[in-house]
């Protein structure tokens, strides 16, 4: 046989064979709906945020104290007198 005949032989068998039909919007159409109906709680992330945000503003307020006490070394003369009024 010729190798043109056996392609047609198999294109004609292909037209002639059943197409099975199905469906698959359904799912697709009920997973998007799952995906839709999770909602992301965003509370946990809100809490730690602001947890984070006032140990941050603690911290800086320290360490401005800090910093003004270690610039100035003079500063450290006065510390016992700060009660004691200078002038």
């Amino acid at each position: 046989m010729d190798v043109i005949k056996i392609i047609e032989k198999l294109a004609k068998t292909a037209r002639n064979e059943p197409i099975t039909q199905f469906d698959v919007s359904d799912n697709v159409m009920a997973q998007i709906n799952l995906l839709q109906q999770e909602k992301v709680g965003l509370l946990p992330l809100e809490l730690f945020a602001g947890i984070t945000a006032v140990a941050a503003s603690i911290v800086t307020f320290f360490s401005i104290q800090a910093w003004q006490y270690i610039v100035n070394p003079l500063f450290q003369l006065f510390v016992p007198y700060q009660g004691v009024s200078l002038w």
